[in-house]
């Protein structure tokens, strides 16, 4: 009995630390509508900046083109603990918000306009910064930003 009660602690012991290791450190939350221009441009792009970026991420896709994914969208931000952020721009498609997976603060967002290359780039650094390591930040002269639009649902106070 002693052996078995051993086997199952020690096994619950490396599950514990295993899946620690393989935690999100970033969740990409793709905001998009199939009808959209620039849905349709960042899903081109989005897909091959993750594979490209190596980060641990996860694309969580908030979609308004139907009902049904609309409501998928709710379920998969609050699974992981995001709603604020669904909330925030739920309806306003076309970019993608990068999300720290622990503190569940938005870092920053990319857009259509970004290639797969420098997606992937921004997105390598707003996973540094979710796992509080230090990058070097070249200066740019591109009209390009990692600001996230406003908000697009706010709260009218009544």
């Amino acid at each position: 009995m002693k052996k078995i009660t051993a086997l199952i602690v020690g096994l619950a012991i490396v599950a514990g630390f295993g899946s620690a290791a393989y935690a999100t450190d970033i969740y990409v939350v793709n905001f998009r509508n199939a009808k959209d221009a620039k849905s349709q441009r960042l899903d081109t792009q989005l897909t091959s900046a993750l594979a490209i970026s190596g980060v641990n991420a996860e694309e969580v896709v908030i979609d308004t083109t139907t009902a049904a994914k609309w409501e998928k969208g709710a379920h998969e931000a609050f699974d992981r603990d995001i709603v604020p952020v669904f909330n925030k721009w739920v309806g306003l498609p076309g970019f993608a918000a990068v999300v720290d997976a622990k503190s569940k603060r938005v870092i920053g967002c990319v857009n259509s306009t970004f290639t797969a290359n420098e997606m992937a780039h921004e997105i390598r650094q707003m996973a540094s910064k979710a796992q509080g390591s230090a990058y070097i930040s070249n200066a740019s002269v591109s009209s390009k930003t990692t600001r996230c639009p406003a908000a697009h649902n706010t709260d009218s106070g009544r």
